[in-house]
């Protein structure tokens, strides 16, 4: 049995291959495509995904592999790989810092690593289901802040302005004047990491895909955050939407949302 530090080991070196690539992209010539009016794909996230998939199937060549650009190498097996090569890409088009590489493996519903790299900081995220979560081999934690008065969080909305994005923009102004304010960076990988770290208190977001929130949900859970989906029940990855929080507000945060 494949223990998780391996997989924990597997993950970051196929962050850390496809960084280089995007580095490298950047500095060279960034061909954007289009797969929607305003949602992009660039030459570096293809390059990236791919290394990311050699570099995983080199190590589990049975696995099942999902990512945002590829589609899914089926398979039978119970692990599954789900990646992201780069969240924000249009952050990342347009020199917005705000992007990152999202890994992780899943059995099942069940979470067992996980990684994301914030490449422009050159901060590597990291957890295994029971070991806690790290930001470059430090302990991280989510904050203590108890009420949302107190709170910042962060949120964000879908390529289309259909109702789940109108809906969205009323609970935007609603905890805009419940808290001390709510941010909207565009990478849902690192919104979740912010969380784990203390930067963030809460975040939300519906309309989503699994390889925005695969690997940021476990490090939340492991630097002792809430994980749920927005009305409270038990997060799927499957289930296109996330709760986070430090725990402390994720009831009051339910209800704000639901009412």
């Amino acid at each position: 049995m494949v223990d998780n530090n391996y997989f924990l080991e597997v993950a970051i070196d196929a962050a850390q291959k496809a960084s280089l690539v995007i580095s490298s992209e950047i500095q060279n010539e960034l061909r954007v495509d289009y797969k929607g009016e305003t949602d992009l794909v660039t030459n570096a996230d293809l390059k990236a995904e791919e290394i990311i998939m050699e570099t995983i199937s080199s190590s589990f060549p049975d696995h099942r592999i999902i990512t945002e650009e590829s589609g899914e190498k089926v398979s039978e097996s119970e692990h599954v790989w789900i990646i992201d090569p780069i969240d924000g890409t249009t952050n990342l088009v347009h020199g917005y810092p705000f992007y990152a590489i999202s890994i992780s493996v899943y059995s099942g519903n069940k979470a067992l690593a996980a990684v994301v790299d914030h490449i422009y900081l050159n901060d590597i995220y990291s957890a295994t289901n029971g070991g806690g979560a790290h930001c470059n081999g430090k302990s991280i934690f989510a904050s203590k802040t108890n009420n949302l008065t107190n709170s910042l969080l962060a949120t964000g909305f879908p390529y289309e302005h259909d109702h789940i994005w109108a809906h969205n923009i009323d609970l935007f102004r609603t905890f805009t004047d419940l808290t001390q304010g709510v941010r909207r960076a565009g990478s849902a990988s690192l919104d979740l990491c912010h969380v784990a770290r203390g930067w963030l208190d809460g975040y939300w977001e519906f309309a989503l895909n699994s390889w925005d929130i695969a690997a940021g949900a476990l490090i939340v859970k492991e630097a002792g955050g809430t994980v749920t989906n927005c009305n409270g029940s038990k997060f799927s990855v499957f289930g296109k939407e996330i709760l986070s929080s430090n725990g402390f507000i994720h009831k009051e945060i339910i209800e704000h949302l639901n009412n």
